[in-house]
């Protein structure tokens, strides 16, 4: 027994087609340059550890997930008390 594999040859490997693309330079999504300046302190190792644990529940365990969490806290302790 064969199998017909025609159909599958056709697609396969095939880049999809140019207008269906996106185009991913023109989408350019970091937003405006922002001046960054780093911030240190120093905290329990059991804090440290908390804070590092909800930031990667709540961002992915990734690069910048503390700093977000960090910003996430910033904006909220603006809005109630400022």
């Amino acid at each position: 027994m064969t199998t017909n594999i025609t159909k599958l040859k056709s697609s396969k490997g095939a880049p999809p087609a140019a207008d269906a693309a996106p185009d991913v330079i023109a989408e350019d999504k970091r937003g405006e340059k922002v001046a960054l300046r780093p911030i240190q302190v120093r905290v329990p190792v059991t804090v440290f550890e908390e804070f590092s644990e909800q930031a990667g529940r709540e961002y992915g365990f990734s690069h910048g997930a503390k700093k977000r969490l960090f910003l996430k806290m910033w904006e909220a302790y603006k809005a109630q008390n400022m």
